[in-house]
C-alpha cells in the first residue's frame, strides 16, 4: 500500500447487520514550505495534502502564485522530517539569487487545507487540536431509516438542487432525545470549510451553539472540518463521503462518533462506541 493510503477498521452497517471491515483511507498530512533566499528562510505555506509528488506540489504552487516562473528559478529542494512523524512533511525551498519576493504582495503568512484555504498560520504546531466548547452528546441511535432522511433533507436544498456545484452542513437538533429534522438549519457555499463556518456562525449568533445536534456534510470529511465540529461541541458528524486518516485520527481523540459514505442503504461508522447505531430496518 502506498503511504497516501492507510487500512482502517470500521463497522458496516447495512440493514440488519454490523460487520467489522478494513477501509483503505486518504491520507492527509501536513506539508510546511518555507523559501529560502540570501541564508535566510521564511515560512510561506502550510498545506494539508496527501502525500506524493510534493515536490510537483510545491512547483506548482510557487509558479501559480506567481513567486517562480520556471523550473531554473528554483536552485533545489531540502526535505526535512519533522519531529514525530514517519514521512516527511517540510520542504525548504531554496531559491535562485534573482528571485524578488514581494512578501507584502500576498498580505500575510497563508495555510491551505486539502480543499480550502485556512488563513494565518504558518508553522506544523498550528495544527494541534484545541477544544473550545465540550461536546453535546446525543441520545438518539443512528439507523439506515435516518440516514435516509438525512439524505432527503441534503437533497432539497435550495442552491444545489439549482446549480448542484455547491455543499452544505446542517445542524439536526436533538430535544428530549429525538432529533428534530423539520427545524433544521442548513448553510450552502462553494467551499465545504465555507458552509461549515457558516452554519456555526448561525448558531452563535442565535446563541444556540450549546444545543446538543447531530452535524450533517454533503461531501467528505478532512481534518479541518472535524476540528471545527469540535470547537463548536458537536459529537455526531454524518457525512455523505470518506473522511482522511487526520480526520479520523482527530475525531478519535474527542471521542467524536463519525459516520461517511452515508447512503440509502448502509453507512460506515469509523469512530465511537459501535451501539451508537442500531442494525434494523425501521418502519418509516
Amino acid at each position: 500500500m502506498s503511504k497516501s493510503q492507510v487500512e482502517v477498521n470500521r463497522f458496516k452497517v447495512k440493514a440488519q447487520l454490523m460487520q467489522l471491515e478494513s477501509d483503505p483511507i486518504a491520507v492527509e498530512e501536513p506539508l510546511q514550505i518555507s523559501l529560502v533566499q540570501n541564508n535566510k528562510s521564511e515560512i510561506f505555506s502550510l498545506t494539508m495534502r496527501t502525500p506524493g509528488h510534493d515536490k510537483e506540489l510545491v512547483y506548482g504552487l510557487l509558479f501559480s502564485e506567481g513567486i517562480i516562473e520556471n523550473s531554473d528559478d528554483v536552485e533545489r529542494l531540502e526535505s526535512q522530517l519533522h519531529e514525530g512523524e514517519r514521512q516527511i512533511n517540510q520542504q525548504e525551498v531554496i531559491l535562485a539569487e534573482d528571485i524578488s519576493i514581494e512578501w507584502s504582495r500576498f498580505g500575510r503568512s497563508y495555510a491551505s487545507y486539502s480543499g480550502c484555504g485556512l488563513c494565518g498560520k504558518t508553522s506544523l504546531q498550528a495544527l494541534e487540536l484545541k477544544q473550545s466548547r465540550a461536546l453535546k452528546p446525543i441520545k438518539s441511535k443512528i439507523d439506515n431509516g435516518l440516514i435516509r432522511r438525512l439524505k432527503a433533507l441534503l437533497a432539497e436544498q435550495p442552491l444545489f438542487s439549482q446549480t448542484g456545484g455547491v455543499h452544505a452542513a446542517g445542524l439536526v437538533y436533538e430535544k428530549q432525545g429525538e432529533l428534530i429534522l423539520s427545524k433544521t438549519p442548513f448553510f450552502e457555499d462553494v467551499g465545504r470549510h465555507n458552509a461549515l463556518d457558516k452554519l456555526i456562525g448561525h448558531e452563535l449568533l442565535a446563541n444556540d451553539l450549546n444545543q446538543a445536534g447531530l452535524l450533517l456534510l454533503s461531501g467528505r470529511i478532512g481534518f479541518e472540518l472535524v476540528q471545527k465540529a469540535i470547537m463548536a461541541g458537536y459529537s455526531t458528524i454524518v457525512a455523505l463521503g470518506a473522511p482522511s486518516n487526520l480526520a479520523i485520527q482527530a475525531a478519535n481523540q474527542f471521542n467524536v462518533a463519525l459516520i461517511g459514505f452515508a447512503k440509502d442503504q448502509s453507512f460506515n461508522l469509523y469512530t465511537a462506541d459501535k451501539n451508537k447505531v442500531v442494525c434494523r430496518e425501521p418502519l418509516d
